[in-house]
């Protein structure tokens, strides 16, 4: 997807993750137990390894919004923006594995790098990325992931090397599975073509008043078929994507303006200041006023 370079710009992260000796870092059972926002939309070089370890938590990532529940893990390729918040009052935990791409990267350019690693390390986000580890069948990727933590807090001399290992199996485990049968590219062209083409009419008129019907015209679909493709492509309703769309222009301009709340409102697509008001604190926990403090 296409961005402005000044407005990406200012969501890129400052935190280093690892060292240059070593570019990755693990982030273990990191807990959160409030609803609201877990973290902000932001953007860095390194990829990531997200995986949901209890509860539930609503990922935004290049402008896909979904839930991930427990026993979930979601491949994150590097400078994509991405946001996380707990939408319920129960307790969500999660491990993550920020790695930069060197760290993965063949020495010389060979099969591997050009023809599997290339295509992810520069990649947009996609649907594919998003895998239920909890059931038999990805049985051998939860173990890399658990084996990857169990050296990653080990002492051994090589355990490092281990964890590399481990890295590129759970890669293996996320990246075949882009493999597909030929008679389905024509099928999987089309509806890409149709997802990209939803989320610019989304980009481009989400400060109008646009309803179901509106989105369902822009892919010559009826509502129910609509309703369909658009969760079966992006695991969450057009109606909540949208307005989640819009809550996340509104918390750009909280803390990056001096604008009044209802013009934010206004200009975000809301029909009133006091349904913005409603919507916001239902998704982040907190009252737009009280979120530009914190932020």
């Amino acid at each position: 997807m296409k961005k402005d370079s000044q407005h990406f710009l200012q969501f890129k992260e400052r935190t280093q993750h690892g060292n240059d000796n070593f570019p990755l870092q693990l982030y273990h059972q990191v807990t959160h137990t409030e609803k609201g926002l877990i973290f902000h939309n932001h953007w860095h070089d390194e990829a990531e390894l997200f995986y949901v370890t209890e509860g539930e938590i609503d990922l935004v990532v290049d402008e896909v919004a979904f839930s991930a529940k427990e026993h979930t893990m979601v491949l994150i390729p590097p400078n994509i923006i991405h946001g996380a918040y707990l939408s319920k009052d129960k307790k969500a935990c999660f491990s993550s594995i920020v790695f930069h791409p060197d760290f993965i990267s063949s020495k010389r350019v060979d099969k591997i790098q050009t023809t599997q690693l290339d295509p992810f390390l520069t990649n947009t986000f996609h649907s594919t990325y998003i895998l239920n580890i909890g059931d038999y069948t990805h049985g051998a990727l939860k173990k890399s992931f658990q084996s990857f933590q169990e050296c990653y807090h080990s002492h051994h001399h090589y355990a490092e090397l281990a964890m590399k290992g481990y890295l590129f199996q759970m890669l293996f485990f996320l990246l075949e599975r882009e493999r597909e049968d030929p008679t389905q590219a024509f099928t999987k062209s089309l509806n890409e073509d149709r997802k990209k083409k939803i989320l610019t009419f989304i980009g481009d008129h989400y400060q109008d008043d646009i309803n179901l019907n509106d989105l369902a015209h822009v892919l010559s679909l009826s509502k129910e078929q609509f309703c369909r493709f658009f969760k079966q492509s992006f695991h969450t309703t057009p109606i909540h994507y949208l307005t989640q769309f819009r809550l996340n222009r509104a918390m750009e301009l909280l803390k990056n303006s001096d604008l009044p709340i209802i013009t934010i409102a206004l200009d975000v697509g809301f029909t009133s200041s006091n349904y913005f008001t409603i919507v916001f604190k239902k998704v982040t926990g907190m009252t737009p006023s009280e979120y530009r403090k914190v932020t």
